[in-house]
């Protein structure tokens, strides 16, 4: 296995476990409003298209090489 397939699979093992320990946020706790979203509620999407790109380029330079 090279090592960049290693780091992804060892970081996507990081963050989902960190994640799956995240506790839901208590009822009382809920605004009355809904967030105002932004950027930051897609950061998990943002991390993904940035690893399954570097991988494509990765896997793709190293195949032209003669």
């Amino acid at each position: 296995m090279s090592k960049l397939a290693a780091f992804v699979s060892f970081l996507f093992l990081a963050v989902s476990s960190a994640m799956a320990q995240v506790p839901a946020p208590a009822p009382e706790t809920v605004p009355a409003e809904p967030a105002a979203g932004g950027i930051a509620d897609y950061w998990w999407i943002i991390l993904l298209v940035i690893i399954v790109i570097a991988v494509i380029w990765y896997f793709s330079r190293r195949r032209n090489r003669v």
